[in-house]
């Protein structure tokens, strides 16, 4: 892996070729580490933040559940990057199948290191000595302990509780900001884990929520935060924020798609049914319809939805009450009773269309008779690609259809009777 660049004294590179004669310095010699003691852990030598390696590539440890059956999580590094390329669980016969093992930090010859502010040892002479934070060159270990060389100072510790941190390895060790970086949830993972706390909340009929202002963005992104999904964690702020907005956009493109604000979902057909009435006469005889389809949910917007009209192409945004004074409602998935038939209706009951596929002129001539018969008035023998019905193309492939809007019966359960009469013909031919 790469190793980058870090800035280290002139006085410490110094005392790496410095010559034994010369090394005219204080020489202390520690006999006990009173702080820190590290107390053990059930996952040693796998504890957080341990670099370890499998003689091939790098990684570190980026927690650890002791009484998990998976105890240890490596972050891995990709060849020739100080980036992560993937976090995997591993048991205790994983990682000794796998031979991975920690990374020796402390390497003589090759290790900068530092005692740490507030280190508290005993010398052999009695003194008791704390430390302000103190750079070393690690000369040697032998079985006395660990030798370290600075420019004024040469100390030999014990290995019981040696508190030196390595910072610096000659073509060993990756950075520090790399190390910390390994350890943090990145973007791509705190998106996931936004993603299935959304998902695994049921937050009723959220895009009504939002819109109202009952529920808040921030107030969703602060219980996320508090979750399990991010306990124990650690991120950056302005990852986490990135990653929340896209996650929650996306969350919420899906709900526009599936469930949609009061019933009206993004990519779904409408209608806005017109009472129409007779020649010189104030009864009325049926409707008038005008279909369009929700091209977008703007939950910030007084009028939040959004629609574009066929006849016009027009787009118009409405309120729910602007939708319902004038009667604006879904057409329902389309019916198929056969190959060649099929209706559908609109959440009102306003709205009931049977569709005759047709596949062509001839045999739609031969038949038209019949189907009047059955399903009342007819439209024109309509093309493919009329603009009343281009829309069927995905769930009835013919050339040509019929319509019929207007039909003899006055209940469903009637009309529904004449139509499976209708679909229990072959309309594919012509008798005769």
């Amino acid at each position: 892996m790469n190793c980058s660049t870090i800035s280290i004294t002139s006085n410490l590179i110094n005392i790496i070729n410095l010559p034994e004669e010369q090394q005219h310095i204080a020489s202390y010699r520690v006999n006990q580490v009173l702080h820190p003691i590290l107390q053990s852990s059930p996952t040693d030598p796998f504890r957080k933040g341990t670099l370890v390696t499998n003689k091939k590539y790098f990684g570190i440890v980026s927690k650890v559940k002791p009484n998990s059956d998976t105890p240890i999580k490596i972050s891995w590094w990709e060849p020739g990057s100080e980036k992560v390329s993937e976090q995997l669980w591993y048991s205790w016969e994983l990682l000794r199948v796998l031979k991975i093992e920690p990374l020796p930090l402390l390497v003589p010859q090759k290790t900068f290191l530092i005692i740490p502010e507030r280190t508290l040892v005993v010398t052999d002479n009695g003194d008791l000595i704390q430390f302000t934070t103190t750079g070393f060159w690690l000369k040697s270990i032998d079985e006395s302990g660990y030798h370290l060389l600075n420019q004024n100072e040469y100390w030999l510790f014990p290995h019981l509780n040696f508190p030196g941190i390595p910072f610096a390895c000659v073509n060993t060790l990756p950075s520090r900001a790399a190390i910390e970086a390994a350890q943090r949830l990145n973007y791509f993972q705190l998106k996931i884990k936004a993603d299935l706390w959304l998902t695994s909340n049921n937050f009723g009929q959220i895009l009504e929520q939002v819109h109202s202002h009952i529920i808040s963005e921030t107030c969703l992104k602060s219980a996320l935060i508090k979750s399990e999904h991010l306990l124990g964690e650690d991120w950056i702020l302005t990852d986490l924020q990135i990653a929340w907005q896209a996650a929650f956009s996306s969350y919420l493109d899906e709900q526009k798609r599936l469930f949609g604000l009061w019933g009206f979902k993004v990519g779904a057909r409408v209608v806005c049914s017109t009472t129409k009435y007779q020649f010189n006469s104030s009864s009325p005889c049926g409707y008038d319809y005008q279909f369009g389809t929700v091209t977008a949910l703007e939950l910030d917007a007084d009028k939040p939805v959004v629609i574009r009209w066929e006849l016009t192409e027009c787009t118009t945004s409405y309120d729910q009450q602007e939708l319902d004074n004038n009667s604006i409602n879904i057409v329902n998935q389309i019916v198929k009773l056969s190959d060649y038939v099929s209706y559908e209706v609109s959440t009102d009951g306003k709205l009931y269309r049977a569709i005759i596929g047709i596949k062509a002129k001839n045999i739609a001539n031969y038949w038209r008779r019949y189907l009047q018969k059955e399903l009342g008035l007819l439209s024109q023998l309509l093309p493919n690609y009329h603009a009343a019905v281009e829309y069927l193309g995905s769930s009835m492939k013919h050339k040509y259809f019929y319509l019929a809007e207007q039909p003899r019966q006055k209940t469903f359960k009637a009309r529904l009777r004449h139509l499976e009469k209708v679909a229990s013909w072959d309309l594919g031919k012509r008798f005769s």
